[in-house]
């Protein structure tokens, strides 16, 4: 068998087994000059559970009991996924998706031997059956190099937290930034290269890094997309805090972007979207001074079948108010079923005096004659972290499970008249009823599994960064919205072909009802529509993305740095052929 982590030895018998994507064809000389150039760090890249089974891509291969039964017991869990290559946050970007081939273990009973009994096959699926377990950034240099002089194509991951699929691709040589992980450093008074003063105080961090909920790299994919969180509300995007970043660019160049210099990768690093214009290295952030939150939370059940419609009134009728107060966070209504509610919200700008004030409505709502309300209260919490381990880590999103989502950013206009919330609020209970699960689970931790969609009260609406004067490159509606909303239809790791493709039609289903309520609008490109209709109006804008187009074909004419639905992106690259058929 190949176990994770295998090294040079047993590359050749792993990449015979897969279809490339090009038709390269290095020979044992090269991959063994590249596994010496990074220091013996080319890795065979297999499925998280391929230790599971007795064959691998139809060769027959001996389970190791030790290494599956920790597959089995971390198989959901977000720290377990990162740490290795093979993991990805949701299983069906390591699957092929077009063929229904994957190494998939029961997400909701990974220790059920019915999945990987003999007749099984744990099949490569999308996971690159190369990759380099990148420490130095000579390392992405020797990928680069080594892809351009034979042909093989390149992916890039860091976490495997990616609801599009964009850090997978069968056949490829990745780059695997995860482990770049150095100390992180404060800085105050941070000055950027090549600019005369300090832009504030800053923590540098490298890619690898995770600081946000759950397994994403802010120094990857987050920032890329432009980045939210629970406190952008007030404290702007990622994209609008990120003070410096140090890339590796297509051509094997290491360069520092900041305001002062490179404005142009600048402006395309910062929401540009995926590893397109270079693969980050390093990052530095602004600092912040330690707040105090006001913590809002609650849970409940109704035996009221419509008290879904109510509770969402409540909050399209609050949404403006609560933005203005500062509040941000997670509302899920309507998780499992129409009946059972929860929220989590937060504020650095009420005292807790207001913020009872502000959220007795939604407590008395709640606390209406026969609900059962299961937990509540408003606490305050002195300081981020804190707040992220007691309320947000432990009841954080387990993961194993395939999911295609859908969004829309919905705009203050939405809220301004009594019509237009009339027309929102019968917008979601139409989604609400179009999205199905093939798949079910009581575990409450698997919440956002369970909701068909979820409400992130996390637009900059307090930040005083506008469509105007904003130098990065995501979407004007950002500054125009209120919410973010997330649409999810999940699966099974074992559905079939069409099961999925029947999945990513239900989520591309729901978004056309907030598509024709909010034509001109956008989303957000981390976490949106895989097979979005209109990607350039959506994620960009025609402006930016004329820009970002420039800059690409400036930065790489020969599109080596690619991944699906990014800036130059082309579609018949056989790197998607894993893609559901649609």
């Amino acid at each position: 068998m190949i176990s994770h982590g295998q090294l040079f030895s047993g590359l050749l018998f792993a990449f015979s087994l897969v279809t490339r994507s090009q038709a390269a064809t290095p020979t044992a000389a090269q991959w063994a000059a590249l596994n010496q150039t990074v220091s013996g760090r080319l890795f065979a890249g297999v499925p998280l559970a391929q230790s599971c089974y007795s064959s691998y891509n139809g060769t027959a291969t001996t389970p190791d009991a030790a290494a599956c039964s920790a597959v089995q017991s971390n198989y959901t869990a977000n720290a377990y996924i990162s740490d290795h290559y093979g993991g990805f946050m949701n299983t069906n970007w390591g699957t092929c998706q077009r063929t229904g081939e994957g190494c998939p273990l029961d997400w909701n009973s990974p220790s059920d031997p019915t999945v990987y009994a003999p007749g099984q096959t744990c099949y490569q699926g999308s996971v690159s059956p190369f990759y380099i377990e990148v420490q130095e950034v000579s390392d992405i240099q020797a990928g680069l190099t080594f892809a351009n002089e034979t042909g093989v194509p390149l992916s890039v991951k860091n976490t495997g937290h990616d609801y599009t699929g964009r850090s997978s691709a069968p056949g490829s040589l990745a780059l695997w930034t995860h482990n770049v992980q150095p100390e992180m450093t404060y800085t105050q008074g941070f000055i950027p290269d090549g600019c005369s003063g300090p832009v504030g105080d800053g923590v540098t961090m490298g890619a690898g890094q995770q600081r946000c909920l759950w397994i994403c790299g802010p120094a990857g994919g987050w920032i890329t997309g432009g980045g939210h969180s629970a406190v952008t509300n007030v404290f702007g995007l990622g994209v609008d805090n990120v003070l410096q970043i140090r890339t590796v660019l297509p051509n094997g160049t290491y360069v520092t972007a900041n305001e002062c210099q490179n404005q142009d990768l600048w402006f395309a690093l910062r929401g540009g979207g995926g590893s397109t214009f270079g693969v980050n290295f390093e990052m530095t952030t602004r600092a912040h001074p330690k707040i105090t939150l006001q913590i809002a939370y609650i849970s409940y059940y109704s035996p009221d079948p419509n008290s879904s419609a109510d509770l969402l009134s409540l909050m399209i009728q609050s949404a403006t108010q609560w933005a203005a107060e500062g509040w941000g966070g997670y509302l899920s209504p309507g998780a499992y079923s129409k009946q059972y509610h929860s929220l989590i919200l937060m504020t650095p700008l009420l005292t807790n005096a207001q913020a009872v004030a502000a959220m007795t409505p939604l407590f008395d709502l709640a606390y209406t004659s026969g609900n059962t309300v299961y937990s509540y209260g408003i606490d305050e919490v002195e300081g981020y972290n804190e707040m992220y381990k007691v309320y947000l880590e432990p009841g954080g999103e387990k993961l194993g499970l395939g999911t295609a989502l859908g969004s829309r950013l919905i705009p203050e206009s939405q809220f301004a008249t009594p019509a237009n919330q009339t027309a929102l609020l019968d917008a979601l209970l139409e989604v609400q009823n179009m999205v199905t699960y093939p798949t079910r689970s009581n575990d409450t931790l698997l919440l956002s599994y369970g909701v068909p969609f979820q409400i992130l009260v996390t637009t900059p609406s307090n930040y005083p960064t506008t469509a105007a004067n904003d130098t990065s490159a995501v979407h004007p509606a950002w500054r125009e919205a209120v919410w973010h909303m997330v649409l999810n239809v999940p699966f099974s790791n074992s559905a079939s072909a069409a099961d999925i493709k029947t999945a990513f039609q239900i989520a591309t289903d729901t978004t056309d009802v907030l598509r024709a309520l909010i034509p001109d609008g956008g989303a957000y490109l981390n976490e949106a529509d895989t097979f979005e209709k209109d990607p350039v109006g959506t994620f960009w804008g025609e402006a930016k993305y004329e820009r970002l187009l420039s800059i690409k074909k400036e930065l790489d004419p020969g599109n080596l740095l690619t991944c699906f639905g990014c800036i130059g992106w082309e579609a018949t690259d056989e790197r998607y052929g894993c893609y559901p058929d649609m």
